[in-house]
């Protein structure tokens, strides 16, 4: 599953993704202040070049992880913005965060960026998903960086049918 994500082979669906271990910075947030934690996180990442600082990274696709929800989507909760590690070993000031093993609804947020992947967000928080508010993550791989694509897989973890109520 995650190489035809990483590949770009799925553009929308269910799937089921396997446990994987993100490092990066992060930082804690809320949807009211989340523009600028998180634009001034983007920065930070893209300033420091972190990349270099990642030990054991797989290959140079970006994620961007939603983690330690405390409720729903207008609760605080953790985003870790890195890279996909095959051994967690976190460097001086980094954040480690492991992916959930978990059904991850999948959807694609192409074009103008930061546009198209606000307008998915808002999608998702307005849509009938049943999420777990477990981990969810995006992925900036090779298509995010071609001209006119900018695309961004959005993955949401949802409930399992014997975890809803």
């Amino acid at each position: 599953m995650t190489s035809q994500t990483e590949k770009y082979g799925i553009k929308a669906g269910l799937a089921e993704v396997k446990t994987f271990d993100i490092v990066g910075i992060s930082v804690v947030t809320n949807n009211k202040k989340a523009t600028e934690d998180i634009n001034n996180l983007w920065e930070r990442f893209f300033k420091e070049s972190i990349g270099q600082s990642v030990v054991n990274k797989t290959d140079d696709v970006i994620y961007a992880v939603y983690s330690n929800y405390e409720g729903d989507h207008t609760k605080p909760y953790r985003l870790t913005i890195g890279y996909r590690v095959n051994t967690p070993q976190t460097a001086e000031q980094m954040h480690r965060i492991c992916v959930e093993e978990q059904d991850y609804a999948i959807m694609s947020a192409s074009g103008e960026q930061p546009s198209a992947l606000i307008e998915a967000w808002t999608a998702i928080w307005s849509s009938d998903l049943d999420r777990s508010y477990k981990t969810d993550f995006e992925v900036y791989g090779p298509r995010f960086f071609e001209d006119g694509v900018n695309e961004v897989l959005i993955h949401i973890g949802v409930k399992k049918e014997e975890e809803r109520i």
